[in-house]
């Protein structure tokens, strides 16, 4: 799981945007996140619970969530095989599964951000296979605390 994360981490390290600096690091740290990439082309932190972890990447400048989300699925490893996308009214979601691993990846990339010109693009990755209904709450919570980050 470990070579996923610093993978994932390198991936989303390739795309470059300025980045907002209304990001409240306190509040990252609090949450049990470790700011891992800090400059002006891009924030991503991350964490690693008993059942995922998480990487997420703050972006802005001009380009849109939809860019993101395509850049995203072009930049992943060959060990991660796309499986599915879709989109809800919150994010654009992409299902990967590891090869190595056996585990899976979700990428969501939010459509729209409290922060104004700000794209958060979250990876999260899990042993478990969720369904529809499972990944939306998840999709959900991880928006809902990324976003209280933001000032």
């Amino acid at each position: 799981m470990k070579k996923i994360i610093l993978g994932l981490f390198l991936i989303l390290g390739t795309i470059s945007f300025a980045v907002s600096k209304s990001l409240d690091a306190n509040k990252v740290k609090k949450a049990g996140y470790e700011i891992t990439r800090d400059e002006d082309s891009a924030v991503i932190f991350g964490k690693s619970t008993d059942n995922a972890g998480i990487t997420v990447a703050l972006f802005i400048g001009d380009t849109s969530a939809k860019d993101v989300n395509d850049s995203i699925k072009a930049t992943a490893p060959k060990s991660q095989k796309f499986l599915s996308s879709r989109e809800t009214k919150r994010a654009y979601i992409s299902k990967y599964k590891d090869n190595e691993y056996n585990g899976f990846t979700y990428s969501f990339v939010a459509k729209n951000s409290k922060s104004k010109g700000t794209i958060i693009s979250v990876l999260y990755m899990t042993d478990k296979a969720l369904k529809d209904a499972e990944l939306d709450k998840v999709v959900d919570k991880t928006l809902n605390e990324i976003e209280s980050f933001l000032k």
